[in-house]
């Protein structure tokens, strides 16, 4: 980058509320501590989470969704891999329960996707935009391993898996944004996991739903978010909003910028300063 460079970002401008992590950085997520610990003393055997996401590459590996305990080696978080879904569960000792990862997920970076993860009691399935994806069983000893079986679980987070080293950290941290995250008691089927995905979801047994709009609010079951680190509630995180936030990395200081838009199109040009 020197004085004079010019930079192009171009993107669609229709996107989702959503909480957006900007930079990846130590320890940012949504905290959401009170509907784990409220999912285990429930003793969910089944269960349903969906999310929207939308990540800055897919290279990395960027968590969506995780649940762990801060002094013992339990967990389970969602990510995003190197272009595909990796889900992992692991009980106390650590045993590792269930390690999936999707071999047909067709993720683009700076769009937004809806992951969807099933326990129906037998086994986790993965849904990616409605779609049931084919997976690589890494492990599956415990397929149906749910809170009923993670009863150390006491913190989670969107955006960031919780805890996996048994400690109180955070990993895997989202760089992008995730959206909407709902989570049902019971498994729901493929026909409802593609009206979900359509904008007509089901609503019996939803028990939580943090929509993003302008807060981290649970608008269902009360179990409101905290926003740690550095994470700021956008109310539309569209791929123009992607690409300007994760494409001028580090952050161009600017002698001249002009941004326009045209047929739901955002453009910016930027001259970089002397």
């Amino acid at each position: 980058m020197t004085a004079g460079d010019t930079y192009h970002i171009k993107g669609g401008m229709i996107g989702r509320p959503a909480a957006a992590f900007l930079g990846g950085d130590s320890d940012d997520g949504v905290q959401i501590d009170s509907f784990m610990a409220a999912r285990v003393l429930a003793n969910d055997t089944t269960g349903t989470f969906s999310a929207w996401f939308n990540v800055k590459d897919t290279d990395g590996t960027y968590a969506i969704l995780g649940g762990g305990d801060a002094s013992a080696v339990e967990y389970f978080y969602f990510a995003m891999k190197a272009g595909q879904i990796h889900i992992k569960c692991a009980s106390v000792g650590p045993d590792v329960e269930w390690d999936l990862v999707s071999t047909d997920a067709h993720i683009v970076a700076h769009a937004w996707h809806q992951l969807v993860v099933t326990q129906d009691a037998t086994r986790p399935q993965i849904y990616l935009d409605g779609k049931l994806l084919a997976v690589t069983e890494t492990d599956i000893t415990g397929a149906d391993v749910w809170f009923d079986a993670l009863t150390l679980i006491d913190g989670g987070h969107i955006g960031a898996a919780d805890s996996i080293a048994g400690g109180a950290a955070l990993t895997l941290e989202m760089a992008g944004a995730v959206g909407e995250v709902k989570y049902w008691t019971d498994a729901l089927t493929a026909a409802q996991v593609l009206d979900n995905y359509s904008g007509t979801p089901t609503t019996t047994n939803l028990v939580a739903k943090w929509d993003m709009v302008d807060n981290v609010l649970d608008d269902v079951g009360g179990e409101d978010g905290t926003i740690v680190g550095q994470v700021i509630i956008q109310s539309n995180y569209c791929e123009f909003s992607s690409r300007f936030a994760h494409e001028l990395t580090p952050t161009v200081v600017a002698d001249i910028f002009s941004f326009t838009v045209d047929n739901d199109t955002g453009y910016a040009v930027i001259v970089k300063a002397a």
